[in-house]
């Protein structure tokens, strides 16, 4: 059996973070729910040529493995992300 998880949905910023002289992005969501308010969702972009696709107020579709860590969770790009809608205003 093999289990796909994919987070859909606007990108509500694009982060960019240098360390060692190496560039990571992250791509964040906002997930609302009605009894604990608003959470950002942080997904760590892996794959190079995705960071030219990514922009803000993008509606896209990004392949994501999951790690728990302390009761936190982290998410990765596991393939290559589908740009579901052009940037809106």
């Amino acid at each position: 059996m093999n289990t796909n998880i994919t987070i859909n949905g606007t990108v509500m910023a694009v982060i960019e973070k240098d360390y060692n002289n190496e560039k990571t992005l992250y791509a964040q969501f906002l997930k609302e729910d009605v009894k604990k308010g608003f959470e950002v969702i942080k997904v760590k972009i892996t794959i190079e040529s995705d960071y030219s696709k990514l922009q803000q107020n993008q509606v896209v579709s990004i392949p994501v493995s999951i790690v728990n860590v302390n009761g936190n969770l982290y998410f990765s790009q596991s393939s290559e992300l589908k740009v579901l809608r052009e940037q809106t205003k």
